[in-house]
């Protein structure tokens, strides 16, 4: 978008029909963030995103977990990408998950 300063995001829906009991199972998951180009030094990248890797929209009886109770896992992820040379870089990074196994009664980790 501009120097220093960057936004993204993806989204993807996906379906399937379960043979031969004729039923569907449809999962959708979805990330945004925020990116920080050269943050501190030519190379870095400082970055904030929150996902929601797999959120069960139909057929949660499918799964073989039971696909939790309802809950949406999301999790939220900040990060940073520091170069030390061209072969080495220090990447630390800080995540939140929330509803762990779409179960929403877990505590968050």
């Amino acid at each position: 978008m501009t120097p220093g300063f960057d936004v993204f995001g993806r989204y993807s829906y996906g379906n399937t029909n379960l043979k031969p009991i004729d039923q569907s199972v449809n999962v959708q998951s979805f990330q945004v963030g925020v990116a920080f180009p050269d943050l501190g030094k030519k190379g870095a990248l400082g970055a904030i995103t929150f996902v929601a890797p797999m959120a069960i929209v139909n057929g949660r009886q499918y799964f073989v977990s039971g696909g939790g109770n309802g809950g949406t896992l999301d999790a939220l992820e900040v990060s940073y990408y520091y170069p030390l040379n061209d072969r080495l870089a220090l990447v630390p990074a800080f995540y939140a998950i929330f509803n762990a196994n779409n179960f929403d009664s877990k505590p968050k980790l």
